[in-house]
């Protein structure tokens, strides 16, 4: 079996690997400055594995305008919309957690190699090199199971709350545990309160997860394992007090707490400075009033430094998350200021937390306006790097973005704290995808109402759609911006992006551009004009196509109609031109039929403008699309169609308007016109009769038969 090794080329294989190792050792760098033949090479620096990769992104920077890494770079696959981002983010996910399932109910695939040689026995080794833990097949435990103390610790730092509930049992509850393995099972109890605690894997769904509220009610469960153990615990150490303390804090069980505060401080145990903060935080649910809660608010601190206890960032922001939460008012204010002053003194800057806080006591929704956080960014650009050290922290840009949209309007201090979230590593206290949706929607609105036109069309074509995808009420803002400075060819893109956005089906929005591209329609080049004719055009087809839609499939929610205004505004738009054979002719004659079948909500605002699409038809020789706008504005008993029917019939004929009113007046030789002009000559008279000529002439004639017979009697 090996007598077919070759020794040269072994040898030659040693020699180059002896040449390499000698050369290596040679390039090594000294690690000190001094040097024999005087040269004196840099001490070297230790670089890490991604340190290149950094540098090299660095001379190049973000772009803003690519999509997020988690998608295809591909533009048929980037999701555009808030709804496909989501389900194209989770979809990836599902295919993990389907891995993760296989893992789990056949964890005998991943301990032994089925690959090994036949005569070889199997050994328990794993697949993978090296052994990462948290791909390995979790263990399963049940009442069979033979456990020990070890399996347990494994549980409890891996926080498997269900698992270490199941081996506590087992190993005979509080008499079959030793005290410490009790405390660390005790400490994890209180963090969780006996609950499951949501699984940290799963990313997308952290990130897309609904923004619920934290309940702040006493759900702590009273006479559970948690006091049993605390309870079994003699003698109960500062350790047990101090869990125990926390965690019925945590969950609002604030006079429970405050007692075992009390009983630890009387047997004289020392607590630490993270029971006082847990304390701190809920004075509201122990104290009614402002006055009293102010009072235990500083004898708790009082008591802090009469035991020696140091506080910290958590302790300042605990006493302002309690101030802002007991409501507003200059008194709470001056509270607030006095006690970042005193930290200040200690050498405890404020936290983003704790600004967070402050704005949520001093910026109230209908309360006066006050520029604390002019101060508040001057004090956080001075700072060289902002570390998250608290949840709470990814709340400070959404609600100070807020802050600038909504209480200061200033667009000046919105740009200064974005390009404070977009310094170095900032970005990731932006917080997960409902806290980074609100932070862009204040972002956008606060640029498009006091930011100049060219200053908010950058900023929104850096981030929409890749970074953020305004909501309807985000779009009717950009949309009053748009119109405002007549940018017609960007209004035409809207339509297109409420399409790809998936918000094209909201009637009042799309109600609201067309208004837009009516108003700025006229000072548009015919370039421009064109596009916005053809996304009008558009508007009707996909309005069309979604009440065909509906017709065939059987949907939950109907598809809101068009109103009148919005037909209105299409047929106002496709009319401008002067060629017969346009396409947009079709749109305007199945837009006035749609109103005149009544498939439209409402009435148009603006009749004028179909009087003034009649007499276009006219004078292009449309004659029909003539007649049936007049019939329309008769029907719906508008003003305008006295004067339009005149004018348009006036424009048909050839004849001045004066020679038409007599002829529609004398009702003689109607019968002879064009079909379309014997019905404006209709409407005319319904309009100024309330009943169509047909049925005045028959009336007539009934009257005058009805006399010739009284008089033959």
């Amino acid at each position: 079996m090996y007598s077919n090794i070759n020794l040269p080329r072994q040898w030659s294989r040693l020699s180059y690997i002896y040449r390499t190792l000698t050369t290596l050792e040679g390039q090594t760098l000294p690690q000190s400055t001094k040097s024999s033949d005087g040269i004196s090479p840099p001490p070297r620096i230790p670089r890490g594995p991604t340190d290149i990769l950094q540098a090299l992104a660095a001379t190049v920077g973000p772009d803003p305008t690519a999509a997020h890494y988690k998608y295809h770079d591909d533009p048929y696959l980037i999701p555009l919309s808030n709804f496909r981002k989501r389900s194209y983010a989770l979809s990836a996910e599902a295919g993990r957690k389907a891995a993760a399932w296989i893992r789990d109910e056949h964890a005998e695939l991943f301990n032994t190699r089925e690959w090994d040689p036949p005569g070889k026995m199997k050994t328990p080794y794993f697949n993978a090199d090296p052994h990462i833990d948290a791909f390995a097949p979790k263990p399963l435990y049940n009442d069979e199971s033979k456990v020990t103390e070890e399996d347990l610790k494994y549980t409890i730092n891996n926080a498997l709350l269900e698992d270490s509930l199941k081996i506590f049992q087992l190993l005979g509850g509080t008499s079959g545990v030793n005290e410490e393995l009790r405390i660390a099972f005790l400490q994890l109890l209180c963090f969780y309160n006996e609950k499951e605690p949501d699984s940290m894997e799963w990313l997308e769904e952290r990130w897309f997860s609904a923004n619920i509220r934290e309940r702040q009610a006493a759900t702590w469960k009273l006479g559970g394992l948690a006091d049993k153990i605390f309870e079994s615990l003699e003698p109960k150490t500062s350790e047990a007090y101090c869990c125990i303390i926390q965690g019925m804090a945590k969950y609002y069980q604030a006079e429970r707490a405050y007692v075992l505060t009390q009983e630890a401080k009387d047997n004289g145990i020392k607590l630490s400075t993270s029971v006082y903060n847990s304390l701190l935080g809920c004075i509201g649910f122990l104290k009614e009033g402002t006055a009293l809660r102010t009072e235990t608010l500083k004898s708790l601190l009082v008591e802090m430094e009469e035991q020696g206890i140091s506080p910290n960032n958590e302790t300042l922001t605990s006493c302002l998350r309690s101030i802002s939460a007991w409501g507003g008012g200059k008194m709470l204010q001056q509270l607030a200021l006095q006690i970042v002053a005193e930290f200040k003194k200690l050498g405890i800057e404020p936290g983003l937390s704790a600004y967070y806080y402050l704005l949520c006591l001093f910026c109230k929704e209908r309360g006066p306006r006050v520029d604390i956080l002019s101060g508040i960014l001057n004090d956080l650009e001075k700072r060289e790097s902002l570390e998250p050290k608290e949840p709470t922290d990814t709340n400070f840009f959404i609600t100070a973005m807020g802050v600038c949209s909504d209480h200061l309007q200033d667009i000046n201090l919105a740009e200064r704290l974005h390009a404070l979230l977009m310094k170095d590593d900032n970005y990731k206290l932006v917080g997960d995808a409902y806290k980074e949706s609100i932070y862009y929607r204040h972002f956008v609105t606060v640029a498009c109402r006091h930011a100049p036109f060219e200053r908010t069309t950058q900023l929104l074509d850096m981030l929409v759609p890749n970074v953020y995808v305004p909501e309807p009420t985000v779009m009717e803002e950009i949309i009053k911006t748009l119109e405002v400075g007549g940018a017609g060819d960007r209004l035409a893109q809207v339509w297109s992006q409420l399409v790809v956005f998936g918000i094209a089906k909201r009637a009042k929005l799309v109600e609201r551009l067309l208004s837009a591209m009516c108003s700025c329609y006229q000072y548009q080049e015919n370039e421009v004009k064109e596009k916005m004719r053809a996304a009008a055009a558009d508007v009707l087809r996909y309005s069309q196509l979604a009440e065909d839609k509906e017709e065939t499939k059987d949907l939950r929610s109907p598809t809101q109609k068009l109103s009148a205004t919005t037909l209105s505004n299409i047929i106002e738009l496709c009319s401008d031109t002067q060629d017969k054979s346009d396409p947009n002719w079709d749109t305007v004659s199945e837009a006035l039929q749609k109103l005149r079948r009544s498939e439209a909500v409402g009435v148009p605002n603006k009749p004028q403008v179909l009087a003034d699409v009649a007499q276009k038809a006219a004078t292009v020789g449309k004659a029909g699309i003539a007649a049936v706008a007049v019939t329309y504005l008769a029907e719906c008993g508008f003003e305008e169609a006295i004067s339009a029917s005149t004018q348009v019939l006036g424009v048909m004929l050839n004849r001045p308007q004066e020679e038409v009113k007599q002829l529609l007046q004398e009702r003689q030789g109607l019968d002879s016109l064009h079909p379309s002009a014997l019905a404006i000559a209709d409407a005319y008279h319904l309009a100024k009769t309330g009943a169509p000529a047909q049925d005045l002439d028959t009336s007539t004639s009934s009257e005058s038969d009805s006399e010739s017979s009284s008089e033959d009697e």
